[in-house]
């Protein structure tokens, strides 16, 4: 089988958006030597030295990703007579498209997206009518563009798994963990979405969040919607020691964060699927969650779930009794599976649309 796969997000893009498309790619490499992959790159990537050995490229010259998969993707697909294109959020025309769409929030909540944004994406779901198959990370999401698009039902959840860039390195300390005896750790884009500004007054409200044990902060606000309400007094925190914003860090500094941590805390309003839940379940750390219907199915009863919207003393509390707490983690998914469930899904729902 020859794949088109949509590689725009290769070199450069959202963080977790990238890493999917590129384990993705490689995991579908390795576990289906006998396909034909090709991966549709941006001509400003030079010299793609980590795709995977056995795939070629072809190029792309639109800008931005929506207009190069309406428009470029399909054109690709024909000239190469690929049997499967993969898409990611935006659905070319041509005949056995299967796109991933990661999610559709700004349906729900159009007030944590920017008027920009909300019209860039608005071509996702009409779009993707002309997809033999629509598949996303997990089933919370799969409902919610079910909901926003019946036409598109059923569509499949294949999951997601750790980034192997993450899972794979050679853990790094980073010069801001050094000395402490402890740490809690949030990890996210910095905008409204993430509720930082409830993780900070929760952290302030804590007893175990001390100078010797802070709040690492680890995310940019690129790529990120409505900027991160986070109080003003937290300059407060930081200047006694108890918060520490380290930006962007590299996969290996990450993973030793992970790794160490007394509490990994996510109080996101809302997520597709929220990797960085996943990521902090997969090294162990104990994990202090929304509580929104995707956490209760990415990890379960390993996480100690919390109202985002709760009080900053309640989400103090939650901290102080969550922290240190390591339950055993369960099993989680690899990328060979992912791509096995999207495989046979897409098989499948294309040989249904040659029936119809």
């Amino acid at each position: 089988m020859r794949v088109l796969f949509d590689g725009y997000w290769w070199a450069d893009g959202p963080i977790a958006n990238r890493s999917v498309q590129r384990d993705l790619i490689a995991a579908w490499s390795a576990r289906y030597p006998e396909d034909e992959v090709v991966v549709a790159l941006r001509r400003d990537v030079r010299h793609p030295g980590d795709l995977p050995a056995s795939a070629t490229t072809v190029t792309t010259r639109l800008w931005p990703h929506a207009l190069s998969n309406l428009v470029e993707l399909g054109r690709q697909a024909r000239s190469l007579r690929a049997d499967l294109v993969l898409a990611h959020n935006y659905t070319p025309v041509c005949a056995g498209a299967v796109t991933f769409i990661h999610d559709v929030m700004f349906r729900d909540h159009p007030e944590w997206f920017s008027v920009a944004e909300r019209g860039y994406f608005w071509p996702m779901l009409p779009t993707a009518r002309w997809a033999a198959v629509v598949a996303t990370s997990s089933r919370t999401e799969a409902a919610r563009i079910e909901r926003h698009s019946r036409r598109l039902s059923p569509v499949l959840a294949v999951g997601l798994a750790v980034p192997s860039a993450l899972s794979t390195v050679l853990p790094v300390m980073p010069e801001a963990a050094r000395g402490l005896a402890s740490f809690a750790l949030t990890v996210g884009r910095l905008n409204v979405r993430k509720n930082l500004d409830a993780v900070i007054r929760g952290a302030a409200e804590s007893t175990v969040i001390t100078p010797d044990s802070p709040l690492l902060v680890v995310g940019s606000s690129e790529h990120s919607g409505v900027a991160s309400n986070a109080p003003q007094d937290y300059r407060e925190l930081v200047e006694a020691g108890r918060l520490r914003f380290l930006g962007r860090v590299s996969d290996a500094e990450l993973a030793w964060l992970y790794q160490h941590a007394s509490l990994a805390v996510n109080l996101s309003l809302d997520e597709g699927f929220g990797l960085p839940a996943v990521e902090a379940l997969w090294f162990g750390a104990p994990l202090l969650v929304s509580d929104v219907a995707v956490f209760r199915e990415t990890v379960g009863s390993y996480g100690t779930f919390i109202d985002p919207a709760a009080q900053p003393k309640r989400i103090g509390e939650a901290i102080d009794s969550a922290w240190g707490s390591r339950p055993v983690p369960p099993a989680l998914p690899g990328w060979h599976d992912v791509v096995g469930a999207l495989r046979s899904g897409s098989e499948a729902g294309l040989r249904g649309a040659k029936r119809r």
